[in-house]
């Protein structure tokens, strides 16, 4: 009879595995062609769609059974690990460098508690996750799948499917951006590599009226970066993406160890881009003014019911 021989488990970094990257690393933002058909615009008021999170996750053990290694084995293994993610560092970085510097864009606007408004609670920011030099959006940050994901997270954190969340994302609204300050009523757009237009969204996030702006924003930052750094919130972002799309590039730079997620992690440790506001409509369209004027102040939405002050926040002065 045959001696008996050891089976051998594939050592790290592997052939298949390392394809695996390059393809990922070959990615360009060439891919932003099919943006157009990410965003949803609905003019008149701001729309969301439901995310589509497990309603109950099953439980799943995974258990490994693995053939004794040898001591030389084992060292090869340890040796090729630091190797692989030094590799993966790189082909990051490269990707993200080809692509340009990314930054986090604040607008912000004029403070509440300088008018005089002491009665109002909260105001808004906004926030953009942009290429430094052309200050477009990052092509896979979708503002409106983050408002839906954030909504819908705190709804299954009260029956206790996940854990919850910081209140610093309660609230938070996604909205396009004007073309012209103060101008026409109408949505700015960018230019893909291929010369689609694509609208240009951000973030409004609540702020507290009583909190220094600058120190409020770093911390809403740090809380996003860590949120970020949770897989079934990163599961969650990729499960509503694919429900409007199925394109390669954008779903491989979205997918759990996406480089999404390497550039949200490193663009907090970067300067802020900060624009400052004289009035709401240097950024916001109509629609966006009247529905925040309506949650700040606690008023209606038509425009023509409101006081010269709130008006002026809101438009500017004529």
């Amino acid at each position: 009879m045959s001696p008996k021989r050891k089976a051998h488990s594939p050592p790290l970094g592997n052939t298949k595995g390392k394809k695996v990257h390059q393809k990922n690393a070959t990615k360009t933002v060439s891919d932003t062609s099919e943006e157009k058909k990410i965003e949803s615009i609905d003019k008149g008021k701001v729309m969301s769609k439901e995310i589509c999170l497990e309603k109950s996750l099953p439980k799943i053990t995974l258990k490994t059974f693995t053939p004794e290694l040898t001591k030389k084995e084992e060292m090869n293994i340890k040796n090729d690990s630091p190797v692989l993610e030094l590799n993966q560092l790189l082909q990051r970085r490269i990707l993200i460098n080809s692509q340009g510097s990314i930054s986090w864009k604040v607008y912000l606007f004029p403070a509440v508690h300088q008018q005089g408004w002491k009665k109002i609670t909260h105001q808004y920011f906004g926030l953009d996750l942009v290429e430094a030099e052309t200050e477009r959006t990052f092509w896979t940050h979708k503002p409106n799948i983050w408002q839906d994901l954030f909504a819908t997270v705190k709804e299954y954190a009260m029956t206790g499917q996940v854990e919850p969340i910081s209140s610093m994302f309660d609230g938070v609204l996604c909205c396009p951006v004007r073309a012209v300050s103060k101008g026409p009523n109408e949505v700015q757009t960018f230019l893909s590599g291929k010369g689609q237009k694509i609208q240009h969204w951000i973030m409004l996030i609540p702020m507290p009226t009583d909190i220094d702006a600058a120190t409020y924003v770093q911390e809403f930052l740090s809380s996003f970066q860590k949120l970020c750094k949770k897989q079934y919130i990163r599961s969650a972002y990729k499960s509503a993406v694919v429900q409007i799309t199925q394109h390669l590039g954008f779903i491989n730079h979205i997918s759990e160890d996406g480089n999404y997620w390497y550039v949200i992690d490193n663009a907090v440790q970067k300067d802020v881009i900060i624009r400052s506001c004289t009035c709401l409509s240097e950024v916001l369209l109509d629609f966006t003014i009247k529905e925040v004027i309506s949650l700040m102040f606690g008023v209606g939405k038509n425009s023509d019911t409101w006081t010269d002050v709130v008006k002026t926040y809101a438009f500017g002065v004529k």
